[in-house]
């Protein structure tokens, strides 16, 4: 407890709007609005400094770049019309062959780019560090492309960085935060899995 509470104490401004810009992020994508875009820019913008300075996370840094890039492909992609009667992009499944072809990138890029850093660089957690930003990189592609199953990759990841990859760093009050962005992906499933059955109804 008084670890988080020192934490606490020690954020920066950084700190505090790369937390407040991710939360209404991630609250605008579980309600399907095109503008979470404009605050994941923001977030991706303070995370991208405050995981490559603060805690020497090489990956996690990029990973915000990338973010970054897909904010401003999503804002893009969500503002065009469909086929649905809603005139917005239609949630779909994804596929077993989808998964897999998922599963096999994910751990291909994410375990070459560890050892290629593990080898030229002193990073910390490489390895654990790319596998989660190699699916998280994935994740947020099938975020844009409103895949249900998305949120179950953002799940997962979440969860380690939640339980293991900021803890170990001393970052405690970003590990609460990812515990947070679990809970929102949780509740961005069950609202999209529901809007799927409008479209079948």
């Amino acid at each position: 407890m008084n670890e988080i509470i020192e934490s606490l104490a020690a954020f920066t401004i950084i700190d505090w709007l790369a937390n407040v810009f991710s939360i209404i992020y991630i609250s605008l994508a579980v309600k399907n609005r095109s503008a979470c875009f404009l605050f994941g820019l923001l977030a991706s913008i303070c995370w991208a400094y405050v995981s490559l300075v603060q805690y020497n996370l090489l990956f996690d840094s990029l990973l915000q770049v990338y973010y970054g890039l897909m904010s401003i492909y999503g804002l893009v992609i969500w503002s065009r019309r469909s086929d649905s009667s809603s005139g917005e992009l239609q949630i779909t499944k994804m596929t077993a062959k989808e998964h897999f072809i998922v599963l096999l990138v994910g751990l291909v890029i994410g375990l070459s780019l560890a050892y290629a850093a593990d080898y030229y660089f002193a990073f910390d957690k490489t390895y654990i560090d790319s596998l989660t930003t190699s699916f998280l990189i994935i994740a947020t592609f099938l975020l844009v492309k409103r895949k249900l199953e998305n949120w179950i990759y953002f799940i997962v990841c979440d969860l380690v960085y939640a339980f293991y990859i900021y803890p170990s760093q001393g970052a405690y009050l970003f590990s609460i935060m990812m515990i947070i962005f679990t809970v929102m992906a949780v509740i961005g499933y069950i609202k999209w899995r529901k809007e799927i059955q409008l479209y079948v109804d």
